[in-house]
């Protein structure tokens, strides 16, 4: 995380570091980012970064907590919506679109941090995402216990489908997904393929 000096620095020189490198991340996953970009957009020196950051990945690590702490703010309304598991997901997709259209540039932080093939980030990426995936895997053990999901099931399993499915309707259809389009997806999710009873075909 940042160093004292960071935090010291007037606020507005403070914020242009932040939007460079939101910007530079936002464009690129962390192995194919440049530094030396962020501190020429900057204005300041390469040495001078160091005495705010103790490398790029601190850098990095510090703008990804800041895409998440912003998307907290969305999406934390979903868990705290009363109803079923079900419904909590659907207000997640809808609370997680609305993060990516109003900061796209930190809906992109976060997309390539979950991308990212650099080898030495593997552990970090893997102990963030357990950290992410656990208000997820509370409300699935509760849903559990009221006998709405099936206890057989991997909670590893079930967060790998729901996330992938969540990041692909935002990047893949964004403000095309409706109230209707969701729900069908919601239904697979909850349903499957298998033909129900009763149902039309």
């Amino acid at each position: 995380m940042p160093k004292q000096t960071f935090f010291n620095l007037p606020f507005a020189k403070r914020r242009s570091i932040e939007e460079e490198a939101i910007r530079e991340f936002a464009e690129n996953t962390f192995e194919r980012a440049s530094l030396t970009k962020i501190v020429e957009n900057c204005g300041i020196a390469k040495g001078s970064m160091y005495q705010y950051f103790e490398d790029k990945l601190d850098l990095y690590l510090y703008i990804v907590e800041l895409a998440y702490e912003e998307k907290k703010k969305y999406v934390q309304r979903a868990f705290e919506t009363p109803g079923h598991i079900f419904e909590t997901l659907e207000e997640y997709y809808r609370q997680s679109l609305i993060f990516s259209l109003e900061h796209p540039a930190l809906h992109k932080v976060t997309n390539n941090f979950w991308d990212s093939r650099a080898g030495h980030l593997g552990e970090t990426i893997h102990r963030l995402r357990a950290a992410r995936a656990l208000d997820f895997t509370a409300h699935l053990r509760n849903a559990v216990d009221q006998g709405v999901v099936n206890p057989a099931l991997d909670p590893e399993a079930v967060f790998f489908v729901y996330h992938a499915v969540g990041k692909a309707l935002i990047d893949q259809f964004g403000e095309k997904v409706d109230s209707a389009f969701l729900s069908q997806v919601l239904d697979v999710l909850k349903y499957g393929l298998k033909a129900r009873k009763g149902a039309a075909l």
